[in-house]
């Protein structure tokens, strides 16, 4: 019989290029019109490599999730990001990137970077409910799926994407999308728990045997290796490998991607293996089982950042170059590449010298991955709601298109291969608070008050795709505090109060503002907005910017106006990624600046000061949901919404959920085929 093959769709992307230090901000994109039909499996259909094609109608169901960055982000407190669709200057030791098909020996580099894209779906009740019958699904009170039923050993998953991938070297990807590739063929000292819901944000040993061990005051931690551990060659992995993992990783033209490792005593001044081969003293190879890590500051939740990409390890001494891994990965996880031909495809078998005891994570079910670029998003759909043939065993982990949602909710079937997710972003309504009137806090509390969530829900799709944000910090974030500052019946905005404060503050006749609006993708968004605040007596002329140069604006003080609409994703559920970046008044440059509100408070910075010093870690948790709600008493930004995934998998696919570490995405190390050797 034949063995049947998994097929994982992935929504478009987005352009990835950063804009400087920003550290989460997502990307909004509209679906094109529905193309194909449910009644029967529309050809796929391909677009141009590394184009994403884009309507004028917004809606939050393509945001691709950074971890811990802006969308198209990465952070780096402190240092210049480097673009990755732009010519880099290149260590004298490194070597130009091969080119031609490669076959466990060269790839070739064809096309651009790209993050995958990810839909957002308000989240309801998750009591779980039966299935449909002869279904093993685990099914939400909405009737989407929780997790659609167990999987078995076998057979081959595809993924089918617009583009490829941003970066196969850990050290430069940090979209949500790689990332989760990145934990098919890489392993780190902890990741992710791979559970459903906030199961999903528990940090757990991978290489590790355990979550460290801290000094007192949490500024050296101490790891040990488990026994088993080998690279794809056979050789084994060693304290000594991992050292020189992170160590390349701070090379300046791979420090493009998550920067949390930078807590390291004396990164800050660090250029990189390359540039010196010493090392640094505060990364210790003990010996071969145990390392140990000398921190800047006290890191309570260390075992977070030792869970991040960069934190990958390397045969040492045998990466000869900054582009060898992104050309040619060195796999310690249960996955090889197999074969990569950029912009085209990348396949994945099994790397026959992972041992399944050695990882307590990763079940390992597909014998292949086989990702295929270059397809069109709403033919995905229309063939995943068709389910006919092979796309029984495809998945798609993107957003499920607002223009077949109707369709999707109305059959009980398609729901029950509809994977729900918990809150993974924010967006909100930046204020500037340097600028003119927005200066006064009342101002601000005014326009707080005045704003219609329900017209900025209604703009992106539905309240199925979002739900109502009061706070900056994300559901299920350790510490958050329920509370909303600025209620208004029905959360529809109370423009008879925010007048009464206009005029108390000064403006009895309201204000003129300018508000960037990133075209086409956040035009509905920001024209909800426009029309909501029009209500309080405040005009607002919004200023389009196009989407490739729209963060760096914002991100430059001198070029940003009035307000904004943008978002912001979980790197892990803390104020350190969630608060800090946003609004840490020293964080505030010339350019790259992450903290768009221009927001300087001597107390807030004070806070932001004090928190990471804290070893105590629920009292760390505690004081940033406490400063979550002193932050929004200043009002320089509006929560508008919480995105969720909603994504649809085809009739055969087990253990299918959203992961709520992976930023909502469904986890890539956990799907398998309900029957492998079926359909």
């Amino acid at each position: 019989m034949k063995r049947s093959q998994v097929q994982v769709l992935v929504a478009p992307p987005i352009d990835t290029r950063p804009s400087g230090i920003s550290l989460g901000l997502f990307r909004l994109t509209a679906p094109p019109a529905c193309r194909g039909s449910a009644s029967a499996t529309p050809p796929m259909q391909k677009e141009n490599h590394g184009v994403a094609q884009e309507s004028t109608r917004s809606t939050l169901g393509a945001a691709p999730r950074y971890l811990g960055c802006p969308l198209n982000h990465a952070l780096n407190k402190g240092k210049t990001m480097v673009n990755p669709n732009e010519v880099v200057t290149r260590h004298p030791n490194d070597v130009p990137r091969s080119t031609g098909r490669w076959r466990r020996t060269r790839i070739r580099t064809v096309a651009t970077v790209s993050a995958v894209t990810i839909a957002v779906a308000g989240l309801a009740g998750c009591t779980s409910t039966p299935s449909s019958p002869g279904s093993t699904a685990d099914i939400a009170e909405t009737g989407f799926a929780l997790n659609t039923g167990e999987a078995k050993t076998g057979g081959t998953v595809r993924v089918f994407s617009p583009n490829d991938f941003s970066h196969l070297d850990p050290a430069m990807g940090n979209d949500g999308g790689v990332t989760n590739f990145y934990r098919l063929i890489y392993r780190n000292l902890t990741t992710w728990a791979n559970e459903p819901g906030e199961g999903g944000t528990e940090v757990v040993p991978d290489m590790a045997t355990d979550l460290g061990q801290p000094n007192e005051d949490r500024t050296v931690w101490t790891f040990t290796l488990r026994d088993g551990l080998k690279f794809e060659d056979g050789s084994r992995i060693t304290a000594a490998d991992l050292k020189y993992g992170i160590e390349r990783s701070f090379d300046p033209s791979l420090a493009i991607g998550s920067a949390y490792h930078h807590v390291l005593k004396g990164a800050a001044d660090y250029q990189g293996i390359y540039e010196d081969p010493d090392g640094l003293d505060s990364i210790e190879a003990v010996d071969d089982k145990t390392i140990r890590f000398t921190l800047e500051h006290p890191q309570a939740d260390f075992a977070s950042i030792t869970a991040m990409s960069p934190m990958t390890p390397f045969p040492a001494g045998k990466v000869s170059s900054t582009t060898q891994i992104d050309d040619q990965p060195i796999s310690s996880g249960p996955y090889r590449v197999e074969e990569y031909e950029r912009g085209s495809h990348l396949t994945l078998v099994r790397n026959e010298e992972w041992d399944a005891e050695t990882d307590p994570v990763r079940p390992a079910y597909p014998d292949e991955f086989e990702f295929l670029f270059g397809y069109d998003q709403n033919t995905i759909d229309q063939r995943l709601i068709a389910g006919q043939g092979e796309d029984a065993n495809a998945i798609s982990t993107g957003g499920l298109q607002p223009a077949n949602l109707a369709q999707v909710s109305a059959d009980e079937n398609l729901r029950s291969r509809t994977v729900q997710s918990l809150p993974g972003c924010t967006s909100f309504l930046i204020m500037n608070t340097t600028a003119g009137p927005l200066q006064d806090v009342e101002v601000r509390r005014a326009i707080s008050y005045a704003v219609d969530k329900n017209g900025v829900v209604d703009a992106i799709g539905g309240p199925r795709l979002a739900s109502i944000a009061t706070q900056m910090l994300l559901p299920g974030t350790p510490g958050r505090q329920e509370f909303d500052l600025y209620p208004s019946p029905d959360n529809g905005g109370d423009p008879e109060k925010a007048k009464q404060m206009l005029a108390d503050a000064g403006y009895p006749d309201g204000i003129s503002l300018v508000m960037d609006v990133r075209t086409p993708v956040w035009q509905p968004q920001s024209e909800a907005i426009q029309e909501s605040l029009k209500k309080a007596g405040i005009e607002v002329t919004l200023n389009p910017v196009d989407q490739a140069t729209y963060f760096e604006v914002i991100g430059t003080p001198s070029q940003q106006k009035d307000l904004a609409f943008s978002g912001w994703c979980n790197g892990w559920l803390t104020g350190e990624t969630l608060l800090e970046p946003l609004f840490d008044g020293d964080r505030i440059a010339e350019k790259g600046n992450s903290n768009y509100g221009q927001l300087n408070d001597p107390a807030i910075n004070k806070s932001f000061d004090e928190i990471p010093l804290i070893t105590d870690l629920e009292e760390k948790q505690s004081r940033y949901g406490q400063l979550d709600r002193d932050i929004l008493e200043l009002a320089p930004f509006v929560p508008l919404v919480h995105g969720t995934s909603l994504q649809m998998v085809g009739t055969n696919v087990g253990n299918a959920f959203a992961h709520a570490g992976m930023t909502g995405y469904v986890d890539l190390t956990s799907v398998g085929l309900k029957d492998p050797e079926g359909r």
